[in-house]
This record gives structure tokens, C-alpha cells and sequence, in this order.
């Protein structure tokens, strides 16, 4: 008797220790540094989808604007964004310095939000927004630079990947704090937008807890080397494998119009209150899939995994049109925001690794600005399609060249690259 109770408790105790040393093992491939980094961007996140998860829906009920006036303006100023991303990826190469970028930016953020809230027009909100996003494109790239920097070349996928995670748990805690404001203010849009100022606060009180890494810096502080990312034989240092992989990201990419559509799609089923909480799933999904993804990919190669994240958006695809209901919606919203912030953390981890330290944000800043076009493009494109033919249509569009690109990854993905866990 004495014999059958230890037992079970002793194999209890075992699974313990195995469940928390797995748990020790996983975060312990997480630089901790990472984590300060990784918080700024939770409340950045945060910021970002108390308006995006409603600015769709208020520019079609109070503006009266089209839905291809809403795709065109996400469109365009996402596309600034990623044209910002670029140059303060190579000055900050240049400069050595990634978290000035990452503080200027957020001012400019911060300074942004209320004044959305007093916008009356598409062309105020796409003026106001083309501002906000220049923000987001100053801090972006040096972020993600600066996570390359904290980290080894073997844990940077799950860095990327955790980073990428909290980002996203950030942004579904904004979406219920977006729909409170929305039920207790009588649906204010714009008080919406003005509270959105507040994590931006947060994220900057973070960002100055960060410690910058001491490589590439003499005993003085100062950099040792100041290179210029735009010099020919420095940009000619960048392989052809590294142009077929920015070649894939662009097609993948012209599959992903802008989500501002995906409320007012979510609003057959729900009412205008609620029709943002689509964005909910769209942020679950980035928690459950990034760092399990970029996880697995540094221990059993970056291919099959971004193979599967384009298998999670043509399924992501295919649930929009034809399961005709909520549940469907939120099945797309959860796989195609799932699959999107994995791959792309993915492909910033393959990046990075192909390019040398002094122009590593030169080329995560490149993949940007790919991804930039390929954006801008399918927004344009998805959001006429909408506009003249219906949402189903839209979609079908995505499908077609979500398969495309599943097509050319084994043409353009570098086999060795993609299956090294560099």
C-alpha cells in the first residue's frame, strides 16, 4: 500500500522537473536582453492595435470612406513606413547606434496618436498616419538589428521569435482595451486614438531599461570602425542567395493586403461595437505560432517551417471564403495572423545571418522595403477587388499567390541557408 501512493508521486515529481527544466531550456536561448527589448515592443503593440483594429471601421462609418480608400491608406502609409525602415537601418549601421533610432521614433509615435483623434478627413488620417508610421519605421529596424546583436547566430530564431511574441501579446491585450473604451464611450472612435498615447509612454520607459551590447565599441565607448552600409563592395558582400530570398518574401508578401479590410469583412457576422475583436485572433494566433515556430526552425531548419507558414495562409485563405460564419472568420484571422509574424520572423532570422554585422540593418532595412512594395501593391490591388467584386473575391486573390510563392520556395529558398540554424 505504502509502495503504490510514493509511486504516482514520484512520477508526478519527475514530470515536474522535466516540465520545468524544458521551460528553463526554451527561455534560456532568449538573451536577456532581449526581454527589455521585447517588452518595449509589447506596449508599442499595444498602442498600435487599439487604433488599427478600429480605424477601418470608423473611416467607413464617419469618414464615408470606400474600402479601397481604407486599403490605399493603409497601403500608403505602410509603405512610408518601410521606406523609413531602410534608411534608419543604414545610418544606424552607419552611426553604431540602434536605441537613439528606437526613442526617436517613439516620440514621433507618441506625438502622432492624439492628433489622429482630431482627424476629419481620409486625407488627414493618411497624412497624420504617414507621421506615425515614419515613428514605426525609425524604430523598427534597428530593433530588430539590435535583437541580432544581443543574440547568437544558433538562437536567433527563437529570439526573433519570442520578440515577435510578446509584440503580439502587446497588441491583443490593446484589441478588448480598444472594444472597453468603445462600449463605455458610446463607440468614440477618437477617444480611442487618444488613449492609444498612453502604452506609447510605457514602451519608451522600457526601452531606456535596455543595455546596449559593448561589441564593436573601443574602451572608450566609442565604435572602433565606422563603415558606410551603402559602399559597392559592402552591398556586393550580400549573396545572390540573399536577393532569391528577399525575391520570395516579395511574392509571399503580395498575398498580404491590408487587415484594416478584416473588420468590416468580420462585420457581416458582427455588430460595429465588436467587429474589431477579429483582431483578437489575429493576435493569438501571432502568440501560439511565433516563438514555437522560430523555436523549432534553430533546431530543425528554417525551410519546412516557412513552407508551413505559407500551408497556414492558403488554409487561412480558404477559411474566409467558403466557411460562411464567424467562426470562419476568426479561423482565417487566427492562421493569417499566425503564419504572417513567423515567417517574417524567419526570414529575419536567414537575413541576418547572411549579412555581416556593420550592414546587418542595411539588409533587414532591404527586406523591409520588399516587403513595403509587396504591401502597398496587394492593398491597392485586394482593396479594388473588394470595392468592385466583394471580399470573397479578395481572398481569392491572396489564395492564388499564396500558392505561387509555396510554389517557388523550393526555387528560390538556398537549401543549405534555410536548413542551417544560423
Amino acid at each position: 500500500m505504502v509502495t503504490t501512493k510514493k509511486q504516482p508521486s514520484s512520477e508526478s515529481s519527475s514530470n515536474q522537473e522535466i516540465s520545468n527544466s524544458t521551460f528553463r531550456f526554451i527561455f534560456k536561448s532568449v538573451p536577456r536582453g532581449v526581454f527589455g527589448v521585447s517588452f518595449f515592443g509589447l506596449f508599442l503593440g499595444m498602442s498600435m492595435t487599439m487604433v488599427y483594429s478600429q480605424i477601418g471601421m470608423f473611416m467607413k462609418t464617419e469618414i464615408h470612406a470606400t474600402e479601397a480608400s481604407v486599403a490605399l491608406m493603409d497601403g500608403t502609409i505602410e509603405f512610408i513606413s518601410f521606406i523609413c525602415r531602410i534608411f534608419a537601418g543604414a545610418v544606424s549601421d552607419y552611426l553604431r547606434e540602434r536605441k537613439v533610432f528606437l526613442l526617436i521614433g517613439c516620440v514621433i509615435t507618441l506625438f502622432a496618436r492624439p492628433l489622429l483623434a482630431t482627424a476629419a478627413s481620409s486625407f488627414m488620417i493618411t497624412v497624420i498616419g504617414a507621421a506615425e508610421r515614419v515613428g514605426n519605421g525609425l524604430q523598427a529596424t534597428p530593433r530588430d538589428a539590435l535583437i541580432a546583436d544581443l543574440t547568437s547566430s544558433k538562437n536567433r530564431g527563437s529570439a526573433y521569435g519570442f520578440s515577435r511574441s510578446m509584440k503580439t501579446i502587446g497588441a491583443l491585450l490593446g484589441i478588448p482595451i480598444a472594444i472597453l473604451i468603445m462600449y463605455l464611450s458610446n463607440n468614440n472612435y477618437r477617444l480611442v486614438f487618444a488613449c492609444a498615447a498612453i502604452p506609447v509612454v510605457v514602451s519608451i520607459v522600457c526601452l531606456l531599461k535596455v543595455k546596449m551590447p559593448n561589441e564593436n565599441r573601443n574602451s572608450d565607448g566609442r565604435a572602433d570602425v565606422v563603415y558606410n552600409p551603402f559602399r559597392r563592395k559592402y552591398m556586393k558582400s550580400l549573396s545572390s542567395s540573399f536577393w532569391k530570398v528577399l525575391m520570395l518574401a516579395l511574392i509571399f508578401e503580395l498575398g498580404h493586403f491590408s487587415e484594416t479590410l478584416l473588420p468590416i469583412y468580420a462585420n457581416q457576422y458582427l455588430s460595429r461595437t465588436t467587429a474589431g475583436s477579429e483582431s483578437m485572433f489575429i493576435s493569438l494566433g501571432q502568440i501560439l505560432m511565433s516563438f514555437p515556430v522560430g523555436f523549432c526552425a534553430d533546431r530543425f531548419g528554417k525551410t519546412i517551417l516557412i513552407r508551413l507558414c505559407m500551408i497556414c495562409m492558403i488554409v487561412a485563405n480558404l477559411s474566409f471564403i467558403f466557411i460562411e460564419s464567424i467562426a470562419g472568420v476568426y479561423l482565417g484571422a487566427f492562421l493569417w495572423g499566425g503564419q504572417m509574424t513567423a515567417i517574417q520572423g524567419l526570414f529575419l532570422s536567414i537575413i541576418s545571418s547572411m549579412a555581416d554585422s556593420h550592414i546587418r540593418a542595411t539588409a533587414i532595412g532591404t527586406y523591409y522595403i520588399t516587403l513595403g512594395v509587396s504591401f502597398f501593391t496587394s492593398s491597392v490591388i485586394a482593396g479594388r477587388i473588394w470595392t468592385n467584386f466583394g471580399g470573397k473575391y479578395a481572398f481569392v486573390y491572396s489564395l492564388c499567390i499564396s500558392c505561387f510563392a509555396l510554389c517557388m520556395s523550393w526555387v528560390l529558398l538556398p537549401k543549405k541557408q534555410a536548413q542551417q540554424s544560423n
